[in-house]
């Protein structure tokens, strides 16, 4: 398995052990984390959510960190690059579906 697995605009789906090899690229990925990071042993260390480069996911956090053992150890919440605490997360998606009515 490869330490990183990450999703681009300009080249698709890219498994690699070297994070240089994502250099000038747009991290982008519409049903899933655009970018993922692995531990040596396997499970999955980060997951980072982005559309067009910017960290943004609208079900949930856009950045989630595990341990090992597959706790998870970190969350953050992000529209369109932008970080909110959780309840501020939740607001803004609130309003963003009342937009849509």
């Amino acid at each position: 398995m490869k330490t990183f697995i990450a999703y681009t605009k300009e080249k698709g789906k890219i498994e690699t052990d070297n994070s240089d090899d994502f250099n000038g690229l747009t991290w982008h990925r519409l049903d899933g984390p655009a970018f993922q990071r692995f531990y040596d042993n396997g499970p999955i260390w980060f997951e980072t959510y982005y559309i067009n480069g910017k960290k943004h996911r609208e079900d949930g956090p856009a950045v989630q960190g595990f341990y090992d053992n597959g706790q998870l150890f970190h969350e953050a919440y992000f529209i369109n690059d932008k970080e909110y605490t959780k309840s501020e997360y939740e607001t803004e998606i609130f309003k963003m579906k009342l937009s849509l009515l």
